[in-house]
């Protein structure tokens, strides 16, 4: 555990985004294709041809990412432990340790 990872760093998001643009020769492409299956007697649906639902490329695209809250715990209980310690520590030197002369130093 180094110092960098003592406290909490925020991280980017990275997202895959795919913009998306009008080309009317692919669009005459699709038609034609379409027209010649059913000329065929096909029925197979392309998966270029599916209706486009919003959303539907975002869905499931943060999943990837949940085992790291796994991560997460584990570093904040190790955090928590050290904190504690560093707490109890100091709490037996001011019980243990006489600090009379550290008063005194202080009260000149």
């Amino acid at each position: 555990m180094g110092v960098g990872s003592f406290f909490k760093l925020p991280q980017y998001n990275v997202f895959d985004y795919k913009p998306r643009f009008y080309d009317p020769e692919e669009e005459e492409r699709k038609a034609r294709r379409r027209e010649l299956r059913d000329l065929r007697g096909n029925s197979q649906i392309d998966i270029e041809d599916k209706e486009y639902k919003p959303g539907s490329t975002i869905k499931g695209s943060f999943r990837p990412k949940m085992p790291r809250t796994s991560y997460r715990t584990r570093s904040s209980s190790i955090r928590l432990f050290v904190i504690m310690s560093v707490l109890f520590f100091l709490a037996y030197l001011l019980i243990v340790v006489d600090l009379t002369p550290l008063i005194k130093f202080f009260s000149h």
